[in-house]
């Protein structure tokens, strides 16, 4: 599950903002009409290629990548720096899950703006009230580095 996660990491830091402009227009119309819709449609065109590989590598994230609106949690940082916190159980080719991927998705809600790159984590947890209690209750420091040296949440 770390290698997942880091692979994970590595595909978003060099697409996210290639995907961001190449769509930047249809999401500023949308944003101007739908609002935060605009956030929800660029995480689809940034996940679908990466879920893609993690389906041709025998793996399964249910729900989809980067996870599903109505699991997800939004209770941290300012209106400028909005954290969303989704998640996406993996379950391997015979339907085992083992293990889950944490992305912590930030975006403005006063402009159309991604302030940050998405951030993934793997963690052992796949039981949705266990996955909840560490997405509302670990605080980002406790979460490890994206260097993989705390095997904790890495």
């Amino acid at each position: 599950m770390k290698a997942l996660a880091h692979f994970c990491q590595e595909y978003l830091k060099d697409q996210w903002l290639t995907v961001w402009e190449e769509n930047l227009h249809e999401l500023e119309l949308i944003f101007q009409d739908k609002g935060d819709y605009a956030y929800g449609l660029f995480c689809s065109k940034l996940f679908r290629p990466l879920e893609a590989e993690v389906y041709a590598a025998g793996l399964i994230p249910k729900p989809v990548m980067p996870g599903a609106f109505p699991q997800s949690e939004e209770l941290w940082g300012p209106w400028e720096e909005r954290e969303r916190r989704f998640w996406s159980v993996i379950h391997d080719g015979n339907g085992r899950a083992i293990g889950t991927l944490l992305t912590r998705f930030y975006h403005d809600h006063t402009a159309l703006r991604i302030p940050l790159v998405p951030q993934v984590y793997a963690i052992p947890e796949t039981e949705m009230a266990s996955i909840k209690e560490v997405i509302t209750q670990l605080k980002p420091e406790e979460w490890g580095s994206m260097d993989w040296e705390n095997d904790k949440y890495a």
